[in-house]
């Protein structure tokens, strides 16, 4: 009789696995494809490139941010350029790219959590993101900017309290 009870406990802990690993599966499924980022929108107008115009599509006013995209896969990896941005002593933005890859996953509530391979160690990061057919969004806040850009306070980013992404499928 123990052994019957086991083996119905074995066998619900295996197939509540497999429900779970059918619904990840899904998810990633819905989510998985080649993004670029069309749009990053900030609170506030901003003249990162000099010109004398301020915008809030950060797009018009970095180049870099143009090149930033990932590729979502299937079995829950990911591949990443982001720009990494920083201001000199003369408050003149670059933004070197680098590439980012790991793993990926969507809960239920469309919480997105990255697990992503950096400078020989890992990082976790979650985020709520709004995923459609063909875009996904999600918005950065100033506290999240503050970790990433070093010293802003002091640069033509420091009233910046907000970034909206958007990223659209290829």
């Amino acid at each position: 009789m123990k052994n019957v009870f086991f083996l119905c406990i074995l066998i619900l802990s295996l197939s509540g696995c497999e429900s779970d690993d059918a619904a990840r599966s899904s998810l990633n499924s819905t989510v998985a494809g080649d993004y670029i980022l069309t749009s990053l929108i900030s609170n506030i107008p901003v003249d990162f490139n000099g010109d004398g115009v301020s915008n809030v599509e950060l797009l018009l006013e970095a180049s870099c941010f143009s090149s930033m995209d990932v590729s979502f896969l299937i079995n829950g990896d990911f591949t990443s350029t982001v720009a990494e941005p920083s201001f000199d002593s003369n408050n003149n933005l670059s933004c070197p790219l680098s590439l980012q890859s790991g793993n990926y996953s969507l809960d239920t509530n469309s919480v997105l959590t990255v697990i992503a391979n950096v400078n020989g160690g890992t990082i976790t990061d979650s985020k709520q993101v709004i995923f459609t057919p063909t875009t996904f969004e999600f918005t950065v806040t100033g506290a999240e900017m503050d970790r990433y850009i070093s010293g802003r306070n002091s640069t033509p980013a420091a009233g910046v309290t907000s970034l909206v992404a958007v990223y659209t499928k290829n």
